[in-house]
């Protein structure tokens, strides 16, 4: 009987063999090509903010291009300044730019010495803040408003572990978590004032950014220009493509092109200590600081090729997936709760889709707070062929200190291109008509409202997206206890 019993385990063990092969046949061609595929998915959605820092590194640090005047354009470790408002046809680059101030922008390298950012008193009614952050495209620190109050002063950021002392008159602000770091200066401009134009441009003129080894000199020279060791080679033949149109074009074209500027960011800036793990895994695929994708094999290419543009859309549906902590209310989408630091928190999914791919970087709650909008009362996705309505009841406006905004953008996150050249009304829009009780619509679409022109946002054929941006939000945005209102189709 015991015999029976081992010979029937035996073939039903067999049996269960030869049915999972069969299976393991069908699904997995090949185990190499596969593995590198899955572990490739994985690495490139951590991955994408360090190529997009980097596409973004190489393209803006060039010098201006004619026709190309609102693109940023300087040295690293100096100040790009939009110098005035710019049309939609104007700047391409994505990252769902705001309307409502003007841009200081740079790259700096911070790896050897500290660099020193200075910044003149402000009136006290302008706001204005410059958000920092890491190549990773988290938040490690402000200057600004909220921050620091508008008398102004020089603020040191460190290279890490550095042990040094500095000068009486400046003040530390942090330690770099990343070698190379991004600064973004906003400065609020009153958009119906043409003289204001004047005046932040003159505040532009005096934020600086100073070597520290240059500190105290009489009209110091501008930090030193490191050398970015090879990555203009690998993207110069792209660098005429708006950001979006490149992202696309390497998932698409040249998909090992991404794994080597993602590798040459990491040697550069490392991984953080929290993600050390994956490494191992990595290196497996000689993915990572100081690995080598030459000495791949065919197969091994082959997979991380494939697992590009997986990884890309996987960072693309994420917003509208149940993956996205934010909450979701009449069809907007709160930001989550750790937004601008969300790699910090271990959310790196959030990280890249939400702060990289939709902003390059993103703030803090404490900050502003961006809200989304995709979809109308029906559930169907914004059109701008379509006429809408968003009315905000008497007493329930944008709840925000220091100013709100309503913006509308294309699928690559640019603002739309329309005749009127309007892509977003706000609190300080001086063309808007209230109710009598003091609520307010604002409508969408291709053509106007009848006698409603001044509340009208133009839209053009295709997907919108709406962002509803508050400064300075107030306590039930922050507690996610704010109710805006549903985007309606008429």
């Amino acid at each position: 009987m015991r015999k029976l019993l081992v010979i029937a385990a035996l073939l039903a063990l067999v049996a269960v063999s030869v049915t999972a092969g069969i299976w393991y046949n069908k699904l997995v061609k090949n185990p190499t090509q596969e593995y590198a595929y899955a572990k490739g998915v994985d690495a490139a959605a951590y991955s994408f903010p360090y190529f997009l820092n980097s596409v973004l590194l190489n393209k803006w640090s060039k010098p201006p291009v004619e026709g190309m005047a609102f693109t940023p354009s300087a040295a690293v470790n100096q100040f790009w300044h939009l110098s005035e408002m710019p049309s939609a046809e104007d700047y391409r680059d994505g990252g769902g730019p705001n309307l409502d101030t003007l841009y200081s922008v740079a790259f700096i390298y911070v790896g050897e010495e500290p660099i020193v950012m200075s910044v003149p008193p402000v009136p006290d009614e302008r706001y204005y803040t410059f958000e920092i952050a890491g190549f990773d495209s988290d938040n490690f620190a402000y200057i600004g408003k909220r921050t620091h109050g508008n008398l102004g002063g020089n603020y040191a950021i460190v290279p890490p572990g550095w042990g040094g002392v500095l000068p009486a008159d400046v003040q530390q602000l942090a330690e770099a978590p990343t070698p190379w770091i991004i600064v973004v200066g906003r400065t609020l401009i009153d958009p119906n004032n043409p003289d204001d134009l004047q005046a932040v441009n003159a505040l532009q003129a005096q934020y600086r950014i100073t070597h520290l080894p240059d500190w105290g000199i009489d009209n110091p020279p501008l930090p030193p220009h490191p050398p970015l060791d090879g990555l203009g080679a690998l993207l110069d033949p792209y660098l005429a493509d708006g950001a979006p149109k490149l992202i696309r074009k390497v998932a698409l074209q040249d998909p090992m092109l991404f794994w080597q500027v993602v590798n040459w960011a990491l040697d550069g800036n490392g991984v953080p200590a929290r993600d050390q793990s994956r490494l191992p895994d990595w290196a497996t695929l000689e993915l990572g600081p100081g690995q080598d994708l030459s000495t791949l094999d065919d197969d091994t290419r082959e997979g991380l090729s494939q697992s590009v543009m997986q990884g890309i859309r996987i960072l693309q549906s994420y917003s509208d997936s149940s993956l996205n902590p934010g909450r979701r209310i009449n069809g907007w989408r709160y930001p989550a709760v750790h937004m601008g630091r969300s790699g910090v928190s271990g959310h790196y999914l959030n990280r890249s889709a939400m702060q990289s791919m939709k902003g390059i970087i993103s703030h803090d709650p404490e900050e502003a707070v961006y809200m989304g909008c995709r979809d109308d009362q029906f559930g169907e996705r914004l059109d701008g062929g379509n006429q809408y309505r968003v009315h905000f009841a008497a007493g329930q406006l944008p709840p925000a200190r220091e100013f709100w905004s309503l913006t509308a953008y294309d699928d690559d996150f640019n603002p739309i291109i329309n005749p009127l050249n309007r892509h977003a009304v706000g609190d300080r829009s001086d063309h808007l008509e209230y109710d009598a009780d003091g609520g307010l619509s604002i409508y969408l679409g291709p053509e106007p409202r009848a006698g409603k022109q001044g509340n009208w946002l133009p839209l053009v054929e295709g997907n919108v997206t709406l962002v509803l941006r508050m400064y300075g939000p107030g306590d039930k945005v922050l507690s996610q206890t704010w109710n805006p209102p549903q985007v309606r189709r008429l």
